[in-house]
């Protein structure tokens, strides 16, 4: 992982480095500038900038963080099947389809896992966005964030309508780790952290040869 770390890093400078190229031939010019006309090219820059960092950002993310599946793609039928499986297992961790994604978040409908998840007081419940592409078996995981309200906790617990986008990287890659691994842990095994649902999901698909893709949206 420490690679890609690395490839974001540069990807990021690169970035940064387009932005103050653009940037110096104001920078060179300034002295001949009016400041009312400095300062409408400081806020266009600064405009452009800012509206271009995201869709930069988001294609660093994509382009780096890309992990290709081993072995003949599964049908992407029985790659979701898998997952849902993950709603028939003693753990907190639940599969939701909605519309044409899959969200893997915490059970937080479940008192047990409930009360559990209660006593880490969490201010967001993590989501992981799965969107399916068949035609080049890639799953795109975008991951997400809701606020959550725990006073009627456990009989109801509310969490916000809006999701928010924050990408997590810290994740487990290899043979032994997958969704089959809920099915031996215990409920201390778990820390509710973003890794326990990502780094299982996400090795469950490169084991069953469908490539993985991180993005902001």
């Amino acid at each position: 992982m420490l690679k890609r770390y690395l490839q974001t890093g540069s990807g990021f400078f690169l970035v940064f480095l387009i932005y103050f190229l653009a940037l110096l031939p104001i920078l060179v010019i300034r002295k001949d500038l009016e400041d009312n006309q400095l300062v409408v090219a400081a806020v266009i820059w600064g405009v452009l900038a800012g509206l271009s960092f995201i869709p930069a950002a988001a294609m660093v993310i994509r382009r780096v963080w890309f992990f290709r599946g081993s072995g003949e793609p599964a049908v992407q039928d029985f790659l979701q099947s898998l997952l849902l499986e993950i709603n028939s297992m003693d753990a907190p961790v639940q599969v939701k389809r909605q519309r044409k994604r899959f969200i893997v978040t915490w059970r937080l409908s479940d008192q047990a896992w409930c009360e559990r998840l209660e006593k880490t007081r969490m201010k967001r419940v993590y989501e992981l966005w799965l969107v399916f592409d068949n035609s080049i078996k890639t799953v795109t995981m975008i991951d997400k964030y809701r606020s959550v309200n725990w006073d009627l906790s456990p009989i109801s617990v509310k969490t916000g309508w809006l999701a928010l986008s924050r990408p997590f990287f810290k994740v487990t890659h290899g043979n032994e780790w997958g969704v089959e691994n809920y099915e031996d842990a215990i409920p201390e095994d778990f820390r509710f952290t973003p890794d326990e649902i990502k780094s299982p999901v996400m090795n469950t698909i490169l084991k069953n040869g469908g490539n993985v893709r991180f993005s902001l949206f």
